[in-house]
């Protein structure tokens, strides 16, 4: 494996950063943060946004689309290198790599999905450990602070979806739940998070690029989302209800499934935006429609949901929209196209949404009309991954780079 260059590019003269003055605003578990909701905590937004951004530090990585992982000043990455998949951990305050582990040789991306050849799985940290999943399905956990890897699993790597495996370990109760396989062989795995072995599964159901979240407004119930139906799964891996959610057209459910409190978003199969609600009757959860908004919905973007609203770039152009959570009804639709691809994050006061093309939109969460405050060129290649906040800091992951941009 060739020697990648992790020496700063750029650092700006007289800025001293060191573990003792840098306070982290984010420390995230996995994707979407800690509760899968892309909500950030602690971050410094200016009072008012300047012009431009200034650029702390720059290093070279390699090719993924995962977003990386911060926690207590450490960046862990899951990328591709020559031909393997590794694992990097880097010390965000400079960009110093402090260590990397090969986890498995990278397979050949194929076929449509040839332009993203590194891993679209974001790392979760819980307990010491990282857990990665591979894009051929190899899931593997490793030390945090040493890079051991500590075990791996390779049962469900004889099919993978057609864009290879994307979706995000989630750990809960010393469990690693991870959806694995394709379209004839999947399956939700919950494996134990310490060890490795296999506690549950529940088969039959088509994989496809979304990753499970945990509904705690409903005792910690699974919404996994399967090429074809939404489920509701138990903690011990029971079916307890489902809906269905064909594709139309070139729609792959990649979007993650949100809720706001006990009503589920239902949204990325090329159908627009629906709600439902759950309720049980003779024991058994009965899932019931109560407001479709055909006209607005997501393609390859997880809505962020706040204060009763539901904030997204739309599915075809990749404008920004605004629906009322609790009714579907559209708030506002703003015009400019930007990109399908894109993350948006809740910083509290503003709201930020990067899609692809590496420009950066901040707005205000306004359920009336879309209020820009500013727009940064955070990237020259396409970004894939979240952005992470720091402090009054910006950390980008695009194609091969990972940048560091502070807000001044």
């Amino acid at each position: 494996m060739k020697r990648i260059n992790l020496i700063p590019l750029l650092l700006i003269t007289g800025f001293i950063l060191s573990d003792s003055t840098l306070t982290f605003g984010q420390n995230t578990s996995g994707w979407r943060g800690n509760d899968r909701d892309d909500k950030v905590t602690g971050f410094k937004a200016p009072a008012k946004w300047p012009a431009l951004l200034n650029k702390i530090w720059q290093i070279t990585v390699g090719a993924a689309d995962a977003t990386p992982v911060l926690m207590n000043s450490r960046l862990y990455l899951h990328v591709k290198v020559d031909s393997s998949e590794i694992l990097q951990c880097i010390d965000a305050n400079n960009g110093t790599e402090l260590w990397h582990t090969i986890l498995n040789p990278a397979p050949e991306v194929t076929g449509p999905a040839m332009g993203h050849p590194g891993p679209r799985s974001t790392p979760f940290l819980a307990n010491g450990k990282i857990y990665t999943l591979g894009i051929n399905g190899i899931l593997t956990c490793t030390d945090s602070k040493t890079g051991k890897i500590i075990w791996q699993d390779k049962t469900y790597t004889t099919e993978v979806p057609e864009f290879f495996t994307a979706c995000s370990p989630l750990v809960f109760d010393n469990k690693c739940v991870v959806q694995l396989g394709g379209k004839n062989n999947g399956v939700i795995v919950a494996f134990d998070a310490s060890t490795g072995k296999e506690i549950w599964k529940l088969e039959g159901e088509p994989c496809t690029y979304s990753s499970p979240v945990l509904m705690k407004s409903l005792d910690n119930m699974l919404l996994v989302q399967s090429e074809t139906n939404l489920l509701g799964v138990s903690k011990d891996g029971k079916l307890l209800w489902s809906i269905p959610t064909p594709n139309q057209q070139r729609f792959y459910s990649a979007s993650t499934p949100v809720f706001d409190g006990k009503i589920i978003i239902v949204t990325g199969q090329g159908t627009g935006t629906k709600a439902y609600s759950l309720n049980q009757v003779n024991g058994k959860w009965e899932p019931t429609e109560i407001w479709n908004n055909a006209s607005l919905g997501v393609s390859f973007c997880t809505p962020l949901i706040k204060d009763g609203f539901l904030y997204a770039n739309e599915a075809k152009s990749g404008s920004l929209f605004c629906i009322n959570s609790r009714t579907g009804e559209k708030a506002w639709a703003n015009t400019n196209m930007l990109n399908r691809f894109a993350s948006i994050i809740d910083l509290g006061k503003v709201i930020v949404s990067l899609p692809a093309k590496g420009k950066m939109f901040v707005f205000e969460p306004n359920s009336t009309s879309y209020v820009e405050l500013a727009q940064y060129k955070v990237a020259d290649s396409d970004v894939f991954a979240h952005p992470l906040f720091m402090d009054n800091k910006i950390i980008i992951k695009d194609q091969d780079k990972l940048t560091c941009w502070a807000v001044e």
